[in-house]
């Protein structure tokens, strides 16, 4: 588990005795396939580190639309914003598949970022990585039509994806419905526009995942206007 948590971004910088201190100090929970980790406008005690299983951090709707911003996998964490400015949480976390999740307690996390300004730093670093992304999420909503969109997710989700025959394949399986809500759309307009990559033969299903054939190409449609 140490050296796990070791890998970890955010303990990286830490000494093995200050690792076991975490640990000690946190707790293991696990989630079973849609189960829900916490709730937006929840009160925020605790933050996350996926150690196995996937994530999805998302915003409900009353209507078709759901809005997915992250899918995350071991090694990820989530939840510390809300710790940070002492707010409610502003997204809600649900476990995709079967997870395990090492829980830190707000205390603990202070703790952490008092102990040592690098983490300090780098939380800061994170937190600012992430206004990024959300700036970029609102710009992909505002300036480009459902095809760039649509694109832009793919061409985000192929940064971890593998490597194969010149293209890339997605490391995850994702259904249509988890697609639409990382685009934040409705099935009928990402079948349309997915069938648009199909015909220009920049997109393919392969066994459940999708698979990039030209990232150069797809990088391009990102920048389509409405």
């Amino acid at each position: 588990m140490l050296e796990f948590l070791r890998k970890v971004p955010f303990f990286s910088r830490l000494k093995a005795a200050e690792l076991r201190q975490v640990y000690n100090i946190s707790q293991v929970k696990e989630f079973g396939p849609g189960e829900i980790i916490f709730s937006k406008s929840e009160t925020a005690d605790r933050m996350f580190i996926v150690l196995a299983g996937r994530v999805k951090i998302f915003s409900p709707s009353r209507g078709k639309k759901r809005k997915t911003f992250a899918y995350l996998l071991p090694g990820d964490f989530f939840g510390e914003m809300a710790l940070i400015e002492g707010q409610v949480r502003s997204a809600s976390a649900e476990a995709v598949d079967y997870s395990k999740l090492l829980v830190v307690t707000k205390k603990a996390f202070q703790n952490l970022l008092t102990s040592d300004p690098k983490l300090a730093l780098f939380m800061l670093r994170a937190v600012s990585e992430r206004l990024r992304m959300a700036n970029a999420e609102i710009e992909n909503l505002l300036f480009r039509n459902i095809l760039g969109r649509v694109a832009k997710t793919l061409h985000d989700l192929a940064r971890r994806g593998q490597k194969v025959r010149g293209g890339v394949l997605l490391k995850d399986h994702y259904t249509q419905q988890e697609l639409a809500d990382l685009v934040g759309t409705t099935r009928e307009p990402l079948t349309r526009a997915l069938s648009a990559l199909r015909r220009v033969q920049l997109v393919e299903g392969q066994g459940g995942r999708y698979f990039i054939k030209d990232a150069e190409k797809l990088a391009a449609l990102c920048l389509l206007e409405p």
